[in-house]
């Protein structure tokens, strides 16, 4: 095999590969709707503690989140 150049084309990144393994060391893989919602509420939460999401849009996503008409 040759040996690459600066004008050698790079190979094309395997990004599914990638992805499946960010999930699986991430826990993502195959969770559930209710664990989903918990994790996503709890982003929320936090986030709305520290400062970075006002209440009106932490209570809006809330509700969305929860499937509430608001």
């Amino acid at each position: 095999m040759p040996f690459p150049t600066s004008r050698s084309k790079p190979h094309a990144p395997r990004t599914g590969a990638a992805v499946a393994t960010t999930d699986a060391e991430s826990g993502t893989e195959g969770a559930d709707r209710a664990e989903d919602l918990r994790k996503s509420l709890y982003a929320l939460k936090v986030m709305h503690e520290r400062g970075l999401l006002p209440t009106e849009q932490y209570e809006a996503e809330v509700a969305r989140l929860k499937g509430d008409p608001t």
